[in-house]
């Protein structure tokens, strides 16, 4: 018995197999090839998964506190009348083979984590085939892009899609056969809609491409339900066009806090390191690993909350100060005299030019595309008369202009040819600088940013690799879009008409993502010359941290006092089943629960007592000690320890490429199929 629980603790924690565990006690004690075998055969299958559910079912006291929490609630969510704040994500490496069997029993977990296939492939046939994120504007590409087609064709399960809370408790996970289809992210919010209807909370909701599935949403007719609100992570926004940055980062949108949405990623690093075991299971197997690993994860996260909950009030803290003392330093940097008033008057003019550009469906155009190909003809033809220009296999020849000269002046009663002293002629040309120079340079940040992005990717990963050659291929097909970028700025055959435009591009300098070049054309910060832009833009960003920081304290303060409030009624939930119990064991078993979850309860009203009111302490209290231990913990010369649990969950990120989104093509945030 020690040995199997053992092998469950060892496989929840370090993801050891079944053959690697037997090995390991084969080793220690010198057994033998025939002794070693007849273990396996007795582990493998079905009694290993039976004794990791009785271990599960014995630890959530299963008939003898069915209220007891069996770790799919969040202790710190709130439960009536607020907001949940989740992360949707999908990881395409946990896969199932289509060789590895077919189940005969159910899962004995059942649906505690994932939801049953038939419905999600029910909700996926009844949305049209062409919801799916294959147009983006992050332009990131998913594992189902990475991975060979003959790969693909080999499994059954292509991988796993799921949610979990801003303090990282998994919530609701499904099975996706297909890529990342916005199907799927919607299953979940409908789902997690549904459960939280009656209790008036509210759902915020973080997802790599909540601009397309916003878009999607108003596309399709439904609308953004009501009680929904939709942001970007931190760590993607930045791979997003500047509208969706403004319109959907978490420092951005209201009601977040400092919530930055990689819960998920995080998660995904623990959880991919069974995708070695589980794509071998059978469906129910897989489900049951897949399950407990997620509950066990969950109760690791639940475990240091408290700790978690004040490190994140310190973090809070110290960004508010920065905050401060950059729009401080914002004010004394102004050449004129403004107020937060106005900082704040600049943050909405911001979001509502990003607004009105994101609902476009398309940009639209300054110039009549006939008045546009109409001056660019008459500059080719007027530098082919006057010698300066020098022809290549590209040009036309000056009587092919002329004909097309011809058409176009008849076509749209042209009766006079223009000549570049006329004034229209100039106009026109004008826009023209204007919209071709700006949309060449607007087009490569994008570019930038990914390649950016899989440049960071490709080094988590030996050169040779599988994943580092197509990585690398991405890198350059990005190279050549900014070269063509490049040749095509500087081919144009006029001289930039205003003075905001370089005469000149280099490659390197379409490169970097952060460089001056792009922020330059920043159209969602009005100018007009009295204030600089990047001194706007840095006030803008430090009064939304400012902003952010203030919610976060209040999340916070609410979060611990629902903390104390769920570890209260656990509490009442175990006294009343000691007290309806006559069973020794079952009564033994629940009083070291209780002792357990008391200590853990004075130690939340410990360090919360700085920020909330903590209340008393139950009456019917089980810790024998209870004086001399709540007198101790009540010190104020107490002091906690900080554990950052991220170094662990830090491991092999990049393993199943999971954390860039699906589609081959360019993206753009503005279509969502």
């Amino acid at each position: 018995m020690a040995r199997l629980e053992l092998f469950v603790h060892l496989s929840l924690e370090c993801q050891i197999s079944v053959e690697g565990f037997i090995n390991t006690l084969r080793w220690k004690n010198n057994l033998t090839v025939m002794e070693v075998n007849m273990l396996y055969r007795a582990l493998v299958g079905e009694s290993i998964s039976q004794f990791r559910h009785y271990h599960f079912r014995r630890r959530s006291l299963v008939g003898l506190c069915d209220q007891f929490d069996d770790g799919t609630v969040c202790p710190a969510c709130i439960k009536t009348d607020g907001t949940v704040i989740v992360a949707l994500d999908a990881n395409f490496g946990l896969v199932r083979k289509k060789s590895s069997g077919s189940s005969i029993t159910e899962p004995l977990q059942g649906n505690r984590m994932f939801v049953r296939d038939e419905d999600v492939e029910e909700y996926v046939r009844s949305n049209p085939d062409n919801c799916q994120p294959t147009e983006n504007c992050s332009k990131f590409k998913a594992g189902n892009a990475l991975r060979s087609q003959n790969q693909q064709k080999k499994l059954d399960i292509t991988g796993v899609f799921g949610a979990s809370c801003r303090h990282e408790v998994p919530l609701i996970f499904l099975n996706m056969t297909h890529g990342e289809r916005l199907a799927y992210p919607k299953y979940v919010i409908t789902e997690l809609m549904k459960k939280y209807k009656e209790k008036n909370i509210n759902l915020h909701v973080l997802y790599d491409i909540a601009c397309v599935l916003s878009r999607h949403f108003r596309k399709t007719g439904e609308g953004i339900p009501k009680g929904l609100s939709l942001a970007v992570p931190a760590f993607h926004v930045y791979g997003h066009k500047l509208q969706c940055q403004i319109m959907y980062s978490t420092r951005r949108v209201p009601g977040f806090g400092l919530t930055d949405g990689e819960c998920m990623e995080r998660l995904w690093s623990f959880l991919r390191r069974f995708s070695r075991v589980t794509k071998e299971m059978t469906p129910s197997h897989r489900l049951d690993l897949l399950t407990d690993a997620l509950l066990y994860y969950g109760r690791r996260k639940s475990a240091d909350l408290d700790v978690q909950l004040l490190q994140r009030w310190d973090k809070a803290e110290k960004i508010a100060s920065i905050a401060e003392e950059e729009i401080s330093a914002v004010l004394k940097e102004s050449s004129i005299s403004i107020s937060e008033h106005d900082l704040q008057q600049w943050t909405e003019t911001q979001r509502h030019v990003a607004q009105a550009a994101h609902l476009k469906t398309r940009d639209k155009e300054i110039v009549p595309r006939w008045k546009r190909n109409y001056v660019m003809k008459l500059t080719e033809i007027n530098q082919l008369r006057s010698g300066s220009h020098q022809q290549d296999s590209l040009i036309e020849d000056e009587s092919q202009l002329d004909r097309d000269l011809r058409i176009i002046e008849r076509h749209h009663a042209v009766k006079r040819r223009w000549v570049p002293s006329d004034d229209i002629f100039q106009r026109t040309l004008r826009d023209v600088d204007q919209e071709l120079r700006g949309q060449l340079i607007q087009r490569p940040q994008n570019e930038a940013r990914e390649r950016a992005t899989l440049l960071n990717l490709k080094r988590r990963y030996n050169d040779g690799q599988g994943v580092a050659i197509r990585l690398s291929k991405q890198v350059n097909a990005c190279n050549r879009k900014l070269k063509k970028i490049v040749t095509e700025y500087n081919n144009l055959q006029w001289p930039p008409q205003t003075g905001i435009f370089p005469s000149h591009l280099e490659f390197l300098e379409l490169c970097d993502a952060s460089s001056q070049l792009y922020t330059l054309f920043d159209e969602q910060i009005e100018d007009h010359g009295v204030v600089p832009k990047n001194l706007k833009s840095r006030a803008i960003e430090a009064l939304h941290l400012k902003t952010r920081a203030t919610e976060e304290k209040l999340l916070l303060k609410r979060e611990m006092n629902t903390v104390i409030l769920h570890l209260h009624q656990q509490h009442g939930h175990l006294s009343s089943a000691i007290n309806d119990t006559a069973d020794p064991g079952s009564k033994a078993v629940l009083h070291q629960t209780i002792i357990m979850l008391e200590k853990k309860m004075y130690s939340a009203m410990n360090m919360f007592k700085r920020f909330i009111e903590v209340g008393a302490p139950p009456p019917n209290h089980h810790l024998p000690e209870f004086n001399s231990y709540s007198q101790a913990l009540m010190s104020p010369d107490l002091h906690y320890i900080d554990y950052d649990e991220s170094i662990d969950d830090g491991e092999d990120e990049g393993d199943d490429d999971d954390n860039v989104d699906e589609g081959e093509n360019s993206i753009d945030c503005d279509s969502s199929s």
